[in-house]
């Protein structure tokens, strides 16, 4: 049987991390039968808008779970809770850093969702 995954070097053999998934996962039938599958021609990147949205919002709140832990939402500690959280919880800064930025993600592909739907009539 020929070779036609897209791990195949230039001598027809496949590389042995694509074999090690083959031999578990059998990749090759799972990306054979996703490829198989017929995507109409107008669905595009705009389309998964509100799957990304979600995925934002979920995001925000794993994230703010884990910052629970931490915050002190009291005028005397709050700063002091955030400057602990950044500089003393092991991966504190990123937890945070994260949160914030798929916030604004969320609000920009929430807009994006929304103007999208009302261009191409998605809501009739």
């Amino acid at each position: 049987m020929a070779n036609s995954s897209p791990a195949a070097n230039s001598s027809g053999n496949t590389s042995p991390v694509y074999d090690w998934f083959q031999e578990r996962l059998e990749i090759g039938s799972i990306a054979d039968d996703i490829s198989a599958k017929y995507v109409p021609p107008h669905v595009n990147i705009f389309y998964c808008l509100g799957g990304i949205t979600l995925v934002c919002f979920l995001i925000q709140f794993a994230t703010g779970f884990a910052m629970t832990f931490y915050y002190k939402p009291t005028v005397a500690e709050a700063y002091s809770s955030v400057q602990y959280l950044m500089t003393d919880v092991s991966f504190g800064w990123l937890i945070r850093s994260v949160h914030r930025w798929s916030a604004s993600m969320m609000v920009l592909m929430l807009i994006l969702h929304v103007f999208r739907v009302y261009l191409t009539g998605g809501f009739k």
